[in-house]
C-alpha cells in the first residue's frame, strides 16, 4: 500500500493541469502497489479519506460527515485519478490503462463539527487492518468518545515526536501556547517524566496550576 501525502492528493483531485504535471510522482511505480491511501483537505476545513483499491479498480472518497453526494464525489475522484495517470508521462505506463470507478464504503458518521480528522485517521487504520479486503468500517462516533480519541491521538503523536522536552511544551510542541496573546506563559513540570507543559494547553485554572506548581504532579502521559 502506497501512502500518498495529503497535499499531492489534493492537487490530483482539485488542482489544475499545471499543478498536476508538477506532482506526477515520476519515481513511483504504482504497479508495485495494490492500493493508495491518503487524506484530503476540502475547503481548508474538512478532512476526507482517499482510498484507491487497485484490485477492484475502485476509488473511494470517504466523507466522515453525512453526505448524499459521496458516490458522486468518489466517481469524480476516480475520473481525476484516471486523468492523473494518463498525463504523468509517455514513458510512465503504470496504472495508465486502469478504468477507475467510484465506490462507497460503509463507515460511521461524525456527530459534531470538529472530529473529521480523528474519524478519517480511525477509518484509515481500519482500511489498513482489513487490506486487501474492503472493510465495512464501524466504530463509535459519539462526542464523548471522539473527545477521548482526539486526546489519545494527540498524546500518541506527541509521545512519538522528536523535540526538546525541556524547552517546548509536550502538549503543543511550541514555546508559546497556540493563539496566546499574553507575554507571560505559565509552565508546569511533570514530577515523573520531567516534561514541561503550558498550563493553558492543559486547560488548568489558577487553582489547579498552583497545586501542580507547589505539589506533586503527574502529566497526562504518566497517569
Amino acid at each position: 500500500m502506497y501512502l500518498l501525502n495529503h497535499y499531492t492528493a489534493g492537487v490530483i483531485l482539485f488542482g489544475d493541469r499545471t499543478q498536476l504535471i508538477s506532482h506526477s510522482l515520476p519515481k513511483v511505480n504504482f504497479d508495485n502497489y495494490e492500493a493508495v491511501l491518503s487524506f484530503v483537505l476540502v475547503n481548508n476545513n474538512h478532512w476526507k479519506l482517499l482510498y484507491i483499491h487497485a484490485n477492484t479498480s475502485t476509488v473511494f472518497l470517504v466523507d466522515p460527515a453525512q453526505s448524499i453526494k459521496e458516490l458522486d464525489d468518489s466517481e469524480h475522484a476516480a475520473k481525476r485519478i484516471q486523468e492523473h495517470f494518463r498525463m504523468r508521462s509517455h514513458s510512465i505506463t503504470d496504472w495508465v490503462d486502469v478504468k477507475w470507478k467510484g465506490g462507497v464504503m460503509g463507515h460511521p458518521l461524525q456527530t459534531d463539527g470538529c472530529s473529521c480528522g480523528v474519524v478519517v485517521v480511525k477509518m484509515a487504520k481500519a482500511v489498513m487492518e482489513s487490506f486487501p479486503l474492503i472493510p465495512n468500517v464501524n466504530f463509535e462516533c459519539s462526542k464523548k468518545y471522539m473527545k477521548r480519541e482526539r486526546r489519545e491521538l494527540a498524546l500518541e503523536i506527541l509521545e512519538a515526536s522528536v523535540f526538546d522536552e525541556h524547552t517546548y511544551c509536550a502538549m503543543c510542541a511550541a514555546l508559546r501556547p497556540p493563539g496566546s496573546g499574553s507575554p507571560i506563559t505559565d509552565w508546569v513540570q511533570c514530577d515523573d517524566c520531567e516534561r514541561w507543559y503550558h498550563a493553558q494547553c492543559l486547560a488548568m485554572d489558577s487553582r489547579d496550576f498552583k497545586k501542580a506548581e507547589t505539589g506533586y504532579w503527574n502529566c497526562p502521559l504518566c497517569k
